[in-house]
């Protein structure tokens, strides 16, 4: 076991987790099988219980919301997702993107990009079919456009950032930013200026991707 691996499995047991998960990493630190596979088990046990803690926030949010448009939807958001996406099963070992934007084209292509990069692509047309997507998906890293029929980007981000702190949103657009309102959203983050380069989208996921594991 390198020390590396010694230092990963210390801190992955350290982290907070609920306790039946809890008692299933120790009895995981005690297998007689290999470090990497401890750590795979582990990170699997950790995303999954992240995954049980947000979907509580986001019935949670729902249930409290008091935008109009959130309200006016709300049925037919709690409708949509129970038929959304049938039979689907969550890879815990790919990354998930959430894609939105509300011109087909701009969905196709940069979805095509990141599917040739290995990522998972989900992608709506507006903000009520992100936050049903969202509920089904749960994705690692949201892709957004500024300009959309309902929300726009920031209103968006700050919706989600009510669900989930720590996930990471990259905005894009065609025309210059609101520099207060990217500022007023915490948490990672990144802007990217239309037209899409597919490198420096790529890199820049991996970017955002990579801090958030090792906070």
């Amino acid at each position: 076991m390198t020390g590396d691996e010694n230092q990963i499995l210390k801190l992955l047991l350290e982290h907070k987790r609920e306790q039946t998960d809890q008692q299933r990493i120790l009895e995981i630190a005690h297998d007689e099988i290999p470090v990497k596979q401890k750590i795979s088990e582990i990170i699997k046990i950790d995303k999954q219980s992240h995954e049980r803690i947000v979907k509580g926030k986001v019935s949670d949010f729902l249930k409290t919301s008091r935008d109009p448009r959130i309200r006016s939807n709300l049925s037919h958001i709690q409708n949509e997702v129970m038929y959304c996406l049938p039979g689907f099963q969550k890879d815990f070992s790919a990354t998930y993107v959430l894609l939105i934007d509300d011109l087909t084209y701009i969905t196709k292509t940069v979805s095509y990009m990141l599917e040739k990069a290995g990522f998972h692509v989900f992608s709506a047309k507006n903000g009520i079919d992100a936050i049903i997507l969202f509920q089904k998906v749960l994705p690692d890293i949201i892709v957004t456009d500024i300009r959309l029929p309902d929300f726009n980007g920031f209103e968006i981000a700050a919706l989600i950032r009510q669900i989930d702190e720590a996930i990471p949103i990259i905005f894009i657009t065609a025309v210059d930013v609101d520099v207060n309102s990217f500022s007023a959203i915490s948490g990672k983050k990144a802007f990217l200026q239309k037209p899409i380069k597919r490198d420096v989208l790529i890199e820049t996921i991996e970017e955002l991707r990579s801090e958030q594991v090792s906070v």
